[in-house]
């Protein structure tokens, strides 16, 4: 089997033709950040209250203000305005320009001829549209939830696909499914169809983000750590790209339709990026690897000479790899395959869990609702920046560690300091220093897991393995919509779940072993050695290593 690192060796990890794919690639990193962060403002939580006419006909009551129909029709409890309710008294006996009819003396009762939503800051979105508030709420929710749902089937399907017939024919369909789920999206007349779109947005638009990932971390061998990094700051690009889009279109069907024609560059990328030369010789295609690598090597202005192919042969301890097709339960055959991956599973839980608790909740701190979510998309950068800087000295387990914690943390003591606030404008404030404090954390906690999960499996199941992280990760995002509702009853317990769990898996994350400076192996024979701790670096051609299969020494 040819070794490609060997080749990346003569010909560059990151020479110039691999940072132009890697940039070009990168542009399927936007259209995820959109879609994924959209909900923040077509879904954006407005005041409402209920709709009272005639009261509401501004022809009939043209003097009345919102706070005059605030006070005339709603009734005040602890400081807040009941929205969901109104006074009950007969609205019909109201006539115009009189106001003898408000009597809020009566009791409260549910909204009965629908809501009045404030449009002073969002003409138009799903949950005005189609009245997700009340006792209707739990449907949007529901529909964030099942968004998440989608992410996971990407996850799921696209490592398979991606594994079976190669990263950039996966990555062509997915990114065309995206497209026209999304902006079928934009169109549908109807909530349950929306959400079924949606579901389908989710998983192409995140298994296509999936499979870049695993393609630049392929061709940049041992620079794996910048390429599959900086694919977060795409993914951050479109993230940010969000609060620019919503504040110039602020009817929620533009505001998505525009967002959804994002794939649209990647057909003509598409024609100018190589398939995977790692896949194909994972494969057994040598030949088509060795076109694909001289493709490399021209761009780089390097020649792959016959010596340097005979160098690159190793001995392969996976004798049927041409013929096997792997899935997703080859990660669990083995004791420590098993529990590395049932680890690492449990840190993408966690880890998306928290980032979308977070990022999802923008709307909810104190400030602008636009600036925020920019804000969050511009930290998650610095982020990530930190993480390049340090990966490759600090080691993957010891900074996953870290970050994890100090998001945990920071969540806790933002959690503190709002509860103790009350009305003190220096605690709130340091309370939203110390949330986008947590969304640093995670947002790097979240480009270290990739990187880590693609370093600790093997060429033939690595596809599987960062999709069965991601399916992993969607229990955690599945769950943060139900999270965040909770700080409806008790407005501590979001957040203080997000700090523990975080801590918990911070110290669970020091049980995986260390990828740092190590080869990537192609088989599971080579991976399971590298568990043992006895898996060589392959530096020469012929590497003695032992079998754990047949207990026999091969060379």
């Amino acid at each position: 089997m040819i070794e490609f690192d060997r080749i990346l060796d003569k010909i560059g990890h990151l020479g110039k033709y691999q940072i132009i794919l890697c940039l070009l690639v990168y542009w399927l990193g936007v259209p995820a950040g959109l879609h994924n962060i959209a909900s923040v403002f077509y879904a954006a939580e407005v005041p409402f209250r209920c709709y009272v006419p005639p009261l509401d006909n501004t022809s009939a009551y043209p003097d009345l203000t919102e706070q005059q129909l605030y006070n005339y029709t709603t009734p005040y409890y602890d400081g807040e305005y009941e929205s969901c309710y109104r006074y009950s008294y007969n609205t019909s006996t109201c006539v115009p320009p009189s106001t003898s009819c408000v009597n809020q003396s009566y009791p409260a009762i549910a909204c009965d001829a629908g809501y009045f939503f404030d449009t002073s800051v969002f003409t138009s979105t799903v949950n005005s549209e189609w009245n997700l508030v009340c006792d209707r709420k739990i449907l949007g929710t529901m529909a964030t939830s099942i968004y998440f749902a989608g992410m996971w089937t990407g996850a799921v399907v696209s490592g398979n696909l991606a594994d079976y017939m190669g990263r950039k024919n996966t990555m062509l369909v997915c990114a065309v499914g995206n497209l026209i789920s999304g902006v079928a999206t934009a169109f549908t007349p109807w909530f349950e169809l929306f959400v079924v779109l949606r579901f389908f947005s989710a998983a192409f638009s995140h298994g296509a983000f999936l499979i870049m990932f695993v393609y630049v971390v392929e061709i940049t061998g041992n620079k794996r750590t910048i390429s599959g990094v900086h694919v977060h700051t795409a993914f951050s690009v479109g993230y940010t790209l969000n609060s620019l889009i919503a504040y110039f279109l602020r009817d929620w069907r533009r505001f998505y339709f525009v967002l959804s024609l994002t794939p649209i560059p990647y057909f003509i990328i598409h024609f100018f990026i190589p398939s995977s030369p790692r896949w194909h010789f994972s494969n057994g295609r040598d030949e088509v690897g060795k076109k694909v690598s001289e493709r490399f090597a021209k761009g780089n202005g390097k020649v792959i000479t016959e010596k340097d192919w005979t160098n690159a042969v190793v001995a392969d301890n996976d004798e049927d790899v041409a013929e096997r097709t792997y899935t997703s339960l080859d990660l669990f055959k083995s004791k420590r395959m098993c529990l590395i991956t049932i680890n690492c599973m449990f840190s993408w839980l966690v880890i998306s869990m928290v980032y979308y608790g977070l990022s999802l909740n923008a709307g909810a701190l104190a400030g602008d609702i636009f600036l925020n979510n920019a804000l969050n998309g511009i930290l998650e950068i610095v982020g990530y920046v930190f993480v390049q800087l340090t990966m490759d000295r600090w080691g993957r387990k010891f900074l996953l560690s870290f970050m994890m914690i100090m998001q945990g943390s920071a969540c806790i003591i933002s959690t503190v300091l709002s509860e103790l606030a009350n009305d003190n404008e220096a605690m709130v404030t340091a309370g939203v220093v110390f949330a986008f404090i947590g969304k640093v954390g995670v947002s790097g906690s979240f480009a270290i897991i990739f990187n880590f999960t693609a370093e600790l499996y093997p060429t033939v199941i690595r596809g599987n393995a960062v999709g069965i992280g991601s399916m992993a990760a969607r229990i955690g995002s599945i769950s943060s919509p139900f999270i965040i509702l909770l700080q409806d009853y008790v407005s501590w317990l979001p957040t203080s779940i997000f700090g523990s769990m975080s801590v918990l898996a911070g110290l669970f994350a020091i049980l995986l072993p260390e990828t740092m400076n190590r080869t990537m192996p192609q088989t599971i024979a080579e991976a399971e050695l590298f568990y043992a701790g006895k898996y060589e670096q392959k530096e020469k051609k012929d590497v003695i290593i032992e079998n754990p299969v047949t207990n026999s020494t091969m060379l």
